[in-house]
């Protein structure tokens, strides 16, 4: 029972009606978050992945995508358009990437120059791909994606963010 109120009292709340908060400006860096995303392809395989998704400058973002229990862990390393896996810390072109091609083409495939925008509250769909917030909360003043619905084509993606750090948003 306690194990259940602690993690409750983690949770930010999501937004209830006639709340409002500022949005993060497009080019707040410094922010960090915690949450899960899941991935579904057009023949209903999928899967979900832990994410830990650190910006810190509005050109480069490090992401770790983790399994069941931290299972699998790759990072990605963005820098401008251009997106490279972490290999014991030596930058790598992702499509040296070592994974089967269905993964290999999600990771492609998402357009992790603007998913980034999409965690700040911003859902611009390049590409084809249709974003969409589909629930709000307030972190520290601030109004932020807690749920994100993207799709285009024959793949599907949810983000759900758990926890947000700011350290210091620049604007």
């Amino acid at each position: 029972m306690l194990f259940v109120l602690a993690l409750n009292g983690c949770v930010s709340p999501s937004i209830h009606d006639g709340q409002k908060a500022k949005i993060l400006p497009r080019d707040s860096v410094g922010w960090s978050l915690q949450g899960k995303a899941a991935v579904t392809q057009a023949d209903k395989s999928g899967s979900t992945v832990n994410l830990a998704w650190h910006h810190s400058e509005t050109t480069r973002d490090h992401i770790r995508l983790s399994g069941p229990l931290g299972t699998g862990a790759l990072e990605l390393l963005r820098q401008g358009e251009h997106l490279f896996w972490l290999d014991d810390g030596i930058k790598q072109p992702v499509d040296l990437l070592p994974m089967n091609d269905e993964a290999r083409s999600v990771v492609v495939t998402l357009p992790l120059g603007v998913v980034s925008a999409w965690l700040m509250g911003y859902p611009d769909s390049p590409a084809g791909w249709a974003v969409e917030i589909t629930q709000w909360q307030i972190v520290e003043g601030w109004q932020v994606p807690r749920t994100i619905a993207a799709h285009r084509d024959d793949v599907s993606v949810r983000l759900v963010v758990l926890t947000w750090d700011f350290g210091t948003p620049q604007s």
